[in-house]
């Protein structure tokens, strides 16, 4: 048997992924090191980096990297061991700028060394314009962020070794002690023993402060073995810090300023930290066949796990962010190969194009997955802070792809459907004008994407897109994008209510909503949308103009309801031979839920906000599964009271649910023979419902039912109710086979039992 192999490991705590600057010095740590130990290996392990398969001790790295980093004081460039990172491109740049082309960028792209590519792809991909990295802003600056600048600087501070430091004392000394010498010669010529002691003891004190001034110089240049040791232990610093440029990777590096006023501190990073980030920069080339990719009509530059800004939900925001990087990291040690691999790959798709919004990015990695041993994303924005010209970075998120927290099928397909909504041609995009539809939706998905089993994202999720749709469907310049969306799929619905069963507000929209049949589910009356399905497909689309179908209006919800069942009960007389119009009851109401409606008892606006919610559902067809979302309670006979007799009445005559009473024959009451139930009664109902004509509803609902021979009890008494949209409304929601029979029966005219007749 083979013996066990170890590879040594390293901590390094003070490289924390937190920071977008620190996780490029990971990489280029990786790479620096590559070149003596090419097995070695990075990996981060509760959120500390660790080095695996190279140096077998801290000090041996420490000397490893303060041997490259005195290599650039050699004359000879060819033996800098430092990635050279000078911007040849420059020059090229500029003509392309003035041109408005990416021609001349792309020759210089052909004839340049092969060495100069690399950090060249990171920058920039030329095509008819040319796309810069976000993270690099345009061509490797940012304002007066020059980071090439930033890298010459560290790389030059960290030559200036302690030996360089101790001739330059050396140096400062002898000099010293001449201008001391000379000082004291010039003193024997005064002529007064007192002025010649008084110039004496003046080169004395020079000679003194000479001395100790260079003291303090060489005190300055710390070893630096050192200063790389608090880097990477997370240790405070002993070399006084500069900025290096490095504002936009590290915000420890930004000028800070005192409320914005003039008063100002230089940001402060270790030189160290600078020339490593600019070493992992080479990682975001990508892979040469991933570097364009399609958008619309025109081809754009991606690069790997880079995307664009977040879009603004407020006008005050449009502007501010420019790009994001989605950082992986990887808890499996991958070696320099593996790693260069991963982001030669890294460019996530959906629906076969790549991901450029941080949307897609997210819809993509949570539907598909990620290979190559990703553990982990951190999501970073790049927005503008003190400056329009620059951007910081700002850790947004974490999104682990653990599989304790992985998405179902259902909930993968919901981030799809809802940014293919927000990425359709028609959905209205920000301007000058500033629309911020896309914005609330997008921010409210990947708070869904980063928690996917938190039920309060994913209702944040619905109602972002609701408000997305209410404004689209009262404006008439977004309808005529003809926006179109797919319903989202029922299996996700149970994950809403993992936590508590829900409301009474949910549990009468979850029975308004599931009746409504096929056809003409309840979001063609709730949305201005027009409904096609087929066996494959279902989708929804606003037209240019609002169907008439659409009754739903900012009035009083029962009013608003009410609007709803009459234009039901108009398009189901019109599609009255299509046999799937027949209503159902997947989540019967309770009696004593109707009544809470009834008397005024429910929070209204949470109600409404149900309703739209649940409208964003394909209701085609009802998984068992999803029927576990409401526990059954058992359906005592409900006390017949005012209104909810009425409604026990009346719901028979209008819905299209069998109505089965034992002593009348055990078949349904109201079948199509007996002709009591018709489209045309229902409609009549409801109409004198609604004005409140409640003697008149009476009567026609009587002779109905006398057509079915079901004679009903005579009442010496003036029905009337408090709210007769309220009470058209209810009939909307299907109760259990039991309340209502219970709640009919109550009606019926009393009938002898068999034996007392024989008795008479």
């Amino acid at each position: 048997m083979a013996a066990e192999l170890r590879l040594p490991a390293l901590p390094l705590p003070g490289l924390s992924p937190d920071s977008l600057g620190n996780y490029l010095a990971s990489l280029g740590l990786l790479r620096v090191l590559s070149r003596k130990w090419p097995n070695t290996r990075i990996a981060w392990r509760d959120d500390v980096l660790q080095v695996v398969g190279g140096p077998t001790s801290l000090d041996e790295l420490l000397d490893e990297l303060v041997r490259v980093a005195d290599s650039q004081s050699d004359s000879d460039v060819s033996k800098r061991e430092w990635t050279q990172y000078d911007k040849a491109w420059s020059e090229d740049q500029k003509k392309g700028t003035k041109a408005k082309s990416g021609a001349p960028l792309a020759l210089w792209q052909a004839e340049a060394q092969e060495s100069q590519l690399s950090f060249f792809a990171a920058h920039a991909v030329p095509h008819a314009r040319v796309s810069f990295n976000p993270l690099l802003g345009s061509g490797g600056n940012a304002g007066k962020r020059d980071f090439s600048k930033g890298w010459t600087a560290a790389a030059s501070a960290l030559a200036t070794t302690q030996r360089q430091a101790d001739e330059q004392y050396q140096a400062a000394i002898t000099k010293a002690k001449e201008e001391c010498e000379k000082a004291q010669a010039k003193a024997g010529t005064k002529k007064t023993e007192a002025a010649r002691q008084k110039a004496v003891a003046a080169a004395r004190e020079k000679y003194q402060s000479a001395i100790t001034t260079a003291e303090d110089v060489r005190r300055a240049v710390v070893e630096p073995q050192d200063d790389l040791r608090c880097l990477l232990l997370g240790l405070p610093a002993q070399r006084e810090p500069s900025g290096f440029n490095g504002g936009s990777w590290f915000s420890e590096a930004t000028k800070l300023y005192n409320s914005g006023q003039s008063p100002a501190r230089e940001g402060q990073i270790s030189p160290w930290a600078m020339v490593l980030a600019c070493e992992g920069l080479t990682f975001l080339a990508g892979g040469a066949s991933r570097r364009l990719g399609a958008r619309a009509a025109r081809a754009v530059g991606a690069f790997p796990f880079i995307t664009q800004p977040i879009a603004a939900s407020a006008e005050k925001e449009a502007d501010r962010l420019r790009g994001e990087v989605w950082a992986p990291t990887w808890s499996r040690p991958m070696s320099l190969a593996e790693a260069s691999s991963l982001f030669s790959r890294g460019r996530a798709e959906l629906r076969g194009r790549g991901a450029l919004t941080p949307a897609a990015f997210a819809t993509a990695i949570r539907k598909r997955g990620v290979d190559g041993g990703v553990s982990e994303f951190r999501r970073f924005t790049l927005g503008r802070t003190t400056s329009s010209n620059t951007f910081e970075p700002r850790l947004e998120a974490r999104f682990s792809l653990d599989t304790g927290t992985a998405v179902d099928a259902a909930a993968s397909s919901t981030l799809e459907r809802v940014t293919t909504l927000i990425e359709h041609s028609g959905f209205p995009k920000d301007s000058k004008l500033f629309a911020g539809l896309r914005g609330p939706i997008e921010a409210a998905l990947l708070d869904f994407a980063a928690e996917p089993t938190n039920p309060e994202t994913g209702i944040v999720l619905l109602d972002a897109t609701v408000r997305a749709l209410d404004r689209i469907d009262r404006n008439r310049s977004f309808r005529e994008g003809k926006v179109r969306w797919e319903p989202l799929p029922l299996e996700w619905l149970a994950s809403l209510f993992s936590e508590e069963q829900p409301s009474t507000e949910a549990r009468l929209a979850l029975s308004l909503v599931s009746a409504f049949p096929v056809a003409q589910p309840f979001a063609t009356y709730r949305f201005g949308v027009e409904w096609k399905y087929g066996a494959s497909y279902a989708n929804y689309t606003h037209t240019d103009r609002p169907p008439a179908r659409w009754v739903w209006g900012p009035s009083d919800l029962a009013r608003a309801l009410g609007a709803v069942l009459s234009r039901k009960l108009l398009d189901q007389e019109a599609d009255a031979n299509r046999p799937h119009q027949r209503d159902r009851a997947p989540f019967p109401a309770t009696a004593s839920q109707v009544r809470q409606w009834l008397g005024g008892d429910l929070d209204e606006e949470l109600f409404a906000a149900w309703l739209a919610r649940l409208a964003l559902f394909d209701w085609r067809s009802v998984p068992q599964d999803v029927h576990t979302i409401v526990q059954r309670c058992d359906a005592s006979v409900p006390t017949a009271d005012g209104e909810l007799a009425l409604q026990g009445l009346l719901q028979p005559l209008v819905d299209q649910r069998p109505l089965v009473i034992r002593d009348l024959g055990g078949d349904d009451l109201l079948a199509a023979q007996t002709g009591a139930r018709t489209t045309e009664a229902a409609r009549a109902l409801v109409t004198l419902t609604r004005a409140g004509n409640f003697d008149a509803m009476l009567r026609l609902a009587s002779s109905r039912y006398s057509m079915a021979h079901a004679r009903l009890a005579t009442f010496d008494v003036t029905f009337a109710a408090d709210s007769p949209d309220r009470l058209v409304a209810a009939l909307l929601f299907p109760l259990s086979s039991h309340e209502r029979t219970a709640l009919f029966t109550r009606w019926l005219r009393p009938q002898r039992q068999r034996n007392q007749r024989r008795n008479t």
